[in-house]
């Protein structure tokens, strides 16, 4: 009862009243008119009254107007057919934006006040940094004060100690320093700045106390037995985790300091750069890792890039030289790192020639190799391409300036011989001697004079020792063999007058020439053309005394003939004959026989494989001294020419044509075959023998042979093809060829040697033409295969890393499968394999961190060469080709920078490549040897980062075993190590004594005649380079190629050298050289001259009356030249200086000065640096007797002469710079007056060229940059010497400096620009700066020093892109906070233009953090609520440190949605927001009017609920992703436009459908999906009545998603304001 009483007395109870949602607004903004859409129920409505019509009928209300009919379209082209209604529509909107200007609040005034500093006791001051380190604690609650105390280091220290966060602890230091210099702001010379130096001072030397607690022990002193124990920071691991903690937190406070400017970067950066100087390698892992995070601001100006890039090469030096240094691989890796991004950022940096003669080397490796690797992308490849781009122009450049680039010289070619012995010694592997012309053309039927004459002729040119090759024998019988056939045609009886001129030729056939006499007439003999028993009939009938061995006495000269001359083919009655003849009819036994059985003896011992001799004989053979070689077989050797060609013939080559062929197809037989066969050819080939060498070839061939033993037998054949050219067997060797080469086809092998010779044989002369042309397909077809056709190959990396591993792959195929792999990624390519070689040869050229072995090189070598031979296999025409463009390129540059142990590795390689027919012995000596040869004549030690002596030992090696060696040794790890090695070497050998290699070889003699005089070159080379020279000159292919053309070889060596440029010392030197070369009299046996020279001459053999010619041709020249010149080398034994001032005073020309820094080169740096001084004076008094102001033809004759002697002053101390030679120094009284003398030169072409062109001067712009740019040189020069920093030059160096600065500006911009001139004088500006770096001492402030301090706004406005972007490293550091970055002082003016003022300094003590508004009590909260109790918007508060006052900010009026988590209700809130200032009218009717057609087909009659029957009604619907949630939409038409909220969108609210909508065919009904007001309804039938239209309720994409710019006046649109202190109008973003 009385709980039911007290629920009375509530009654009664209260109306629920209807509120609208928040976020609609009122209708008016004054009028009570309600709220848009919105109509709540009220009392005694129209809808509650219940009336009998309105229950049976329903509720209608008529309508106002006629919804079917009505339309306003009438009303408003009436209002517009008015002349003035768009004014006045304009009016109206201006009176509309006006009074909504009006009603914005103004921002109020800054009310942001700096925290004080107070003074706290020490518990209190515990307390507050205890609340400062407690992340609970707002900063608002400490920010009303804060404590005094400690400063500096014991600050970082406390705050670390008290572990602050970071963001805290700098606004703790943000306000400690703005109270630190709160005294200061208001006086006129206060910097903003200023204290961040200062602070960068605490920090960093905070750092470097750190850094210096991590110390190396000191090594241990000799003689000191004292017990040292170290203990350093990190071995303990207490002490280690406390230093690592304090590092970490001082690192992480820098890193915000570094951004926000707290530190002065400029400060901190410069510190950063020379702590990387000086630290230790203890040191430098820190240090590097400290770089690392700082590297973008460093390699943003040179000044701190260069040295940095110094330190780093000096610390990978260092590292390399360690013992530790496997414990700083990571440290190395990342120093290169370094180094490789700023060459990538900052090439410049890199152009310094002192620092580039020091790492050199070191920098070719780090920039110039490949950074890709197999799994590596493109963007690796695009980096690799641009170091080595950025590497070449840095080489270029430094090369320059170090006086690198010096002209080569030019050689000549061949001409062509006349004469009769000249043709014949013409006859080459190519000669077809069945056309040469020779003998008469039409025979006779008796012999004429001229017949007589040159059959004696060639008999004697077969025979004569003045003549060379084993060849002559053979031509000789068979051109009388074709001239023989020829006649025969016509003359029935031409066989007798052969016989008989032939008999009288050999009866007066001297006996020095017995060897050759038996093998011409044995040759004769085989042939036909000579009886024998004829011969001994007619010696036999004439009386002839002393034939037989039985007679005493002095024997006749025909018993030495008939014992030599072997019988090929004869009866056994010829051969009895001949031995009754020599040794009776009654000797049983003959020496021959017993010499014979020795001779067998000997080849036994030689071919143990061959005849199975016991180990045991072999090793008493062995241990006697008489190893197994061709040594050992002087019995044979020295035996006639009858007893040899028996033994080899009938004996030897029978076995070997029974054992050899079929068993060199097998592997495990041919290993120990081959050999047999190698030494075999050889012994046959010292004994003449070559017919069996040929028989015992072809013979092999008819049989299968792997493809080793294939190669062997084609470089046999192609060893001796001029020798098988004079047999006239060519037609036969190429038939056997190409029979075995189809043989090959039909097993399934291609040889390319074998193709080659077949090919070279032929000379389209023997195969039919079906057969030529199948070959060349064969050949076009390999080719094709191996490289196919492809228009856009992949391009080939310029490092591939795979390559540098190969040794650490210990699989035996490594080689070849690497090879595949690389023919098949790049063979479409066409510098794949010279890549390939070049990757190779930089790692040959690696420096590994522990010396190998002998053994461990020479294997390291042989696994690259093995790479090399697979990837020679792989190519159409073999790799040779691409190492000798790779040798003619950069190849000569990166061999003289190698150590002796790259060397050692390299020349293995090369001679590896060289045996297994890889590499020809003619591209390692025109690509390699000669190219060295004459750099160290024109290398002074400046040329190169090593000593000339290593790579001219290197080159004197590969020269004598490519060309000179025909022994192998046992245990020599270079090759050739074995016999076949030897062999193929000696095959190889041949091609360099044809042309046109002969040539080559020839004009390199007078360059070893310089090295063996010049005194640059080392005391113990000297000789070698005579030894070798002389071994070379006698060598009998070398003087066969000689004697091939005379006077191709005359021109040869007489164009190598120039008369007016030869020393006088050298002319006698030069003149044996050649007479070595003619094998003629040298001149110690006939003085050139003297009256016995001419008669000496006169009596030497005919067969040298070309050389004769010759050299009497090249005396006579020399000695007219020297007279021509007045024998100015006659006054080489005054006083240098004086002959040196001579010099220096005359007017020389180029070919002059050439001949003087000839004479000079090599003197040594005392007689150097004479020359540079007096030509120091010399120019100074030439610069200082030039015209002033400067004339056009006082500018050339400066021009002219000064150019001269820098030409021989670079000439002179080519020799003398490099690492291991002193710098020439320059005395100070010449270096006072050259450069006060240039100085005022390069201010005289400053101001004429600053000042431009003009009609007062008769200077062209052209002249005045040539003579610009000889004062830049001229001063790069200077810089090269040592001691040209006196003190005058100190005093001048900063004039200098803005001087050539200036030079390079105008040259990079105006009438002066110019593209080759510009570069110059940076480089000359960069030297400069650098060399005054390296004479003061380092220090923070000196980095900057004589930098050029203007900013990149003065420079020139219409200077290149490029050049522009090259300048800026070179300007004051630019500040890298971006709090100020691009941002300007600005205001209008009367007109109410923009002005813009100063740049905004950064204020980074002033500008202290947000914390924030502290939450508002509810009466401190000054929003207006409505009628319904709802909050407008709140006004702009301005409480930050950096006033809005700055940014002109002002209200706009927009507030800012709140989001309420409803898709459809912030979708329908947005449409009442009109967000003037944040989007144009435009774009707000595109986002209104898109239509979801994709919703409209998906969605069906499933869903439940419609807009329509919200209590709202059918409001505007927006799909998007709220509260995390995912939503679809569909792609705007003007999809490419995007919004700049658009790039903020999280990674769920993605413009494009999701997969699913794609994929499935079933309509989403997922809760999320927008509401479809035309799909409304409960019903199909109601929803498939309707029909769609097009609101702006289903709009498919974010109002963030679309932009539409318009052109609108810059007067209405708000000033750009600071992003952090202006209220952003975007609708989307949540209210502050």
């Amino acid at each position: 009862m009385k709980m039911r009483e007290a629920k009375h007395d509530k009654l009664p109870l209260e109306i629920e009243e209807a509120h609208p949602p928040e976020w609609l607004s009122e209708t008016h903004a004054s009028a009570d008119l309600g709220y848009i859409g919105y109509h709540p129920p009220r009392p005694r409505q129209e809808e509650d009254i219940l009336t009998e019509a309105n229950v049976k009928n329903g509720l209608h209300l008529p309508t106002p107007v006629s919804a079917e009919t009505w339309g306003a379209q009438d009303l408003v082209k009436n209002r517009f057919s008015f002349e003035n209604a768009v004014s006045e529509l304009e009016d109206l909107m201006n009176q509309i934006f006006a009074r909504r200007a009006e009603a914005v609040p103004a921002i109020p005034a800054s009310t942001f006040r700096m925290p004080l500093r107070v003074t706290l006791n020490d518990s209190k001051r515990l307390a507050w940094f205890a609340d400062l380190a407690n992340p609970e604690v707002p900063l608002q609650k400490l920010s009303k004060s804060v404590p005094h105390g400690a400063k500096g280091h014991d600050l970082l220290d406390l705050l670390h100690s008290n572990n602050v966060a970071i963001p805290r602890a700098v606004w703790f230091l943000r306000v400690f320093g703005a109270n630190e210099v709160a005294g200061l702001r208001h006086k006129p010379t206060y910097d903003p700045m200023q204290y961040s130096v200062e602070w960068a001072n605490v920090v960093t030397s905070h750092l470097k106390k750190q850094l210096g607690d991590i110390v190396l022990p000191s090594a241990p002193r000799l003689g000191l037995n004292i017990k040292q124990t170290f203990k350093g920071v990190l071995s303990d691991p207490e002490t280690r985790e406390r230093w690592i903690s304090r590092f970490t937190y001082s690192l992480e406070l820098l890193r915000s300091f570094y951004d926000e400017g707290l530190v002065d970067n400029r400060t901190f950066l410069s510190w950063l750069v020379l702590q990387m100087c000086t630290c230790s390698l203890a040191q430098v892992g820190f240090v590097a890792r400290l770089a690392d995070v700082y590297l973008d601001g460093i390699v943003s100006c040179r000044a701190l890039t260069r040295p940095f890039v110094d330190a780093c090469l000096v610390k990978i030096t260092e590292i390399r030289t360690t013992t530790a240094r496997e414990y700083l691989t990571n440290v190395e890796a990342k120093l290169k790192s370094f180094l490789q991004r700023s060459c990538l950022v900052l090439p410049d940096a890199f152009v310094s020639p002192r620092m580039w003669i020091t790492h050199a080397p070191l920098l070719n490796e780090l920039l110039n190799r490949d950074l890709s690797g197999p799994h590596a992308d493109r963007s690796n490849e695009v980096v690799s391409h641009l170091l080595a781009e950025n590497f070449s122009d840095i080489q270029k450049r430094n090369d320059a300036m170090w006086f690198r680039n010096l002209p080569p010289r030019v050689l000549a070619r061949l001409t062509e011989a006349v004469t009769d012995v000249s043709r014949l010694n013409s006859i080459g592997p190519t000669s077809d001697l069945s056309t040469f012309p020779y003998f008469p053309s039409t025979p006779s039927s008796t012999p004429s004079k001229l017949f007589t004459h040159k059959l004696d002729r060639l008999l004697t040119w077969a025979v004569t020792p003045l003549q060379y090759g084993d060849h002559r024998p053979y031509a000789a019988v068979t051109l009388l063999r074709r001239h023989r056939a020829r006649a025969a045609r016509r003359v029935l009886d031409a066989d007798s007058g052969v016989q008989d001129m032939l008999f009288a030729w050999l009866d007066a056939a001297p006996r020095a020439h017995l060897p050759a006499v038996a093998l011409l007439f044995g040759e004769l003999i085989r042939e036909g053309m000579f009886e024998y028993a004829a011969y001994v009939q007619r010696l036999i009938a004439r009386g002839e005394q002393g034939l037989s061995y039985a007679e005493e006495g002095e024997g006749s000269r025909h018993r030495d003939f008939m014992t030599w001359i072997p019988l090929h083919g004869s009866t056994a009655a010829v051969i009895n004959q001949r031995r009754v003849t020599l040794y009776g009819v009654r000797a049983r036994g003959t020496p021959e026989e017993s010499n014979e059985r020795e001779m067998r003896r000997e080849v036994r011992l030689l071919l143990p494989e061959l005849f199975s001799v016991s180990s045991e004989s072999l090793d008493a053979t062995q241990t006697l001294g008489m190893a197994p070689s061709l040594t050992t077989c002087q019995i044979l050797l020295g035996a006639p020419r009858y007893q040899v060609v028996r033994t080899i013939r009938q004996w030897l080559l029978p076995i070997l044509l029974k054992r050899l062929p079929g068993h060199l197809e097998d592997p495990a037989t041919h290993a120990h075959i081959l050999p047999t066969y190698c030494m075999s050819v050889s012994l046959m080939a010292l004994a003449k023998c070559y017919r069996a060498i040929l028989d015992l070839s072809l013979a092999i061939l008819e049989h299968p042979c792997a493809p080793e033993c294939l190669v062997i037998l084609v470089e046999t054949l192609r060893r001796y093809t001029t020798i098988w050219a004079s047999m006239d067997v060519q037609k036969d060797i190429t038939l056997a060829l190409y029979s075995t080469h189809q043989a090959c086809k039909a097993r399934g092998l291609l040889s390319r040697v074998l193709l080659n010779l077949v090919i070279e044989m032929d000379s389209g002369r023997y195969l039919d033409i079906t057969a030529r042309k199948a070959i060349e397909a064969e050949i076009s077809g390999y080719a094709l295969a191996l490289r196919p056709a492809d228009s856009s190959p992949e391009a080939v990396p310029t490092h591939l890393q795979e390559i540098l591993l190969l040794p650490n792959d210990p699989r035996p195929e490594a080689g070849s499968m690497l090879a595949n792999s690389l023919w098949y990624r790049y063979r479409t390519a066409s510098d794949w394999a010279w890549r390939v070689w070049d990757n190779t040869f930089a790692s040959l050229r690696v420096t590994l961190p522990a010396p190998l072995d002998p053994t461990a090189t020479r294997a390291r070598a042989l696994c690259y060469a093995n790479f090399l031979n697979h990837v020679d296999q792989h190519l159409p025409n073999g790799l040779d080709e691409h190492i000798y463009q790779w040798l003619v390129g950069p190849g000569i540059a990166e061999l003289i920078a190698i150590d002796g142990n790259a060397w050692n590795t390299v020349t293995i390689t090369l001679l590896c490549l060289v045996v297994q027919g890889v590499l020809s012995t003619t591209t390692v000596l025109r690509g390699l040897v000669y190219p060295l040869w004459s750099y160290a004549l024109s290398d002074n030690g400046q040329l190169s980062s090593q000593p000339s002596d290593v790579y001219l030992r290197a080159a004197y090696d590969i020269f004598s075993r490519l060309v000179l060696r025909t022994e192998w040794g046992a245990g020599d790890l270079l090759p050739p190590v074995d016999f076949i090695e030897l062999q193929r070497i000696i095959a190889r050998r041949q091609d360099v004594f044809y042309e046109p290699h002969l040539t080559l070889l020839v004009a390199n003699i007078p360059t070893l005649v310089f090295l063996e005089h010049s005194t640059h070159v080392p005391e113990e080379l000297r000789p070698l380079s005579a030894a070798m020279r002389q071994a070379v000159c006698e060598a009998v292919e070398f003087r066969k190629g000689i004697y091939r053309d005379l006077n191709a070889a005359r021109d040869a060596f007489e164009h190598s050298l120039q008369y007016d440029t030869l020393d006088e010392s050298l002319v006698e030197p030069l003149m044996d050289a050649l007479r070595l070369i003619l094998n003629v009299a040298r001149t110690d046996t006939a003085t050139i001259g003297s009256s016995e020279w001419l008669d000496t001459s006169a009596l030497l053999s005919p067969w040298k009356l070309a050389a004769t010619a010759i050299e009497v041709q090249f005396s006579l020249k020399q000695m007219g030249e020297r007279l021509a010149l007045g024998t100015p080398h006659t006054h080489g034994n005054t006083k240098v200086d004086k002959l040196i001032a001579q010099f220096m005073h005359h007017h020389m020309s180029t070919e002059e000065a050439d001949f003087v820094a000839e004479m000079a080169r090599g003197v040594g740096p005392t007689i150097a640096c004479k020359f540079v001084n007096t030509g120091f004076l010399c120019i100074a008094s030439i610069l200082d007797s030039a015209q002033t102001p400067l004339t056009s033809k006082g500018i050339q004759e400066v021009v002219e002469v000064a150019s001269e002697q820098l030409r021989l002053l670079a000439h002179v101390v080519e020799l003398v710079r490099d690492d291991h030679t002193p710098l020439p120094s320059v005395d100070s009284v010449a270096q006072d007056k050259f450069i006060t003398a240039l100085a005022g030169k390069i201010e005289a072409f400053e101001a004429l060229i600053m000042h431009g062109p003009t009609s007062h001067t008769d200077i062209q712009p052209s002249q005045a940059t040539q003579g610009a740019v000889l004062m830049v040189r001229l001063l790069q020069f200077n810089l090269g010497c040592k001691g040209m920093w006196t003190p005058k030059t100190r005093s001048l160096s900063n004039n200098l400096c803005s001087s050539v600065f200036n030079l390079t500006l105008a040259h990079g911009a105006g009438d002066y620009l110019n593209t080759a001139a510009f570069p110059l004088f940076l480089d000359t500006f960069m030297y400069l700066l650098d060399e005054i770096a390296y004479d003061t001492k380092i220090a923070t402030s000196e980095l900057f020093r004589n930098y050029p301090q203007i900013r990149l706004v003065d420079l020139p406005s219409d200077m290149p892109a490029e050049y522009r972007q090259q300048l800026r490293g070179f300007l004051p550091h630019p500040p890298s906070s971006e709090a100020v970055a691009d941002l300007a002082y600005a205001s209008r003016d009367a007109s109410g233009q923009l002005v813009v003022g100063a740049a905004v300094v950064n204020r980074p003590w002033e500008w202290v953090e947000n914390l924030g508004d502290p939450i508002p009590d509810a009466k401190d909260d000054k929003q207006v609520e409505d009628q319904h109790g709802r909050k407008n918007a709140a006004i702009v508060k301005n409480t930050s440190a950096m006033s809005l006052e700055l940014f002109s900010a002002r209200a706009t009026g927009d507030a800012i949605a709140k989001r309420t988590g409803d898709a459809q209700a912030d979708s329908s809130a947005f449409l009442f927001q009109d967000n003037l200032s944040g989007e144009s009218v435009f774009a707000r009717d595109w986002m209104e009017t898109r239509v979801d057609l994709v919703g409209e087909a998906t969605n069906g009659p499933s869903r439940v609920r419609g807009e329509e029957e919200d209590e709202v009604g059918a409001l505007p619907s927006f799909a998007q992703n709220m509260g995390g949630t995912e939503q679809r939409r569909k792609p705007s038409p003007a999809s490419s436009v995007r919004s700049r909220g658009s790039a903020r969108m999280s990674a769920s609210s993605s413009r494009l459908q999701s997969p699913a909508g794609h994929f499935s065919h079933v309509p989403s009904t997922r809760s999320e999906d927008p509401i479809e007001v035309d799909k409304a309804g409960t019903s199909s039938t109601t929803s498939s009545n309707r029909q769609p239209k097009r609101k702006a309720s289903i709009l498919s994409i974010s109002s963030d998603g679309i932009e539409i710019v318009e052109d609108v006046d810059k007067s209405s649109q708000p000033p750009a304001k600071k992003a952090k202190g202006k209220a952003p109008a975007k609708p989307r973003a949540k209210k502050k």
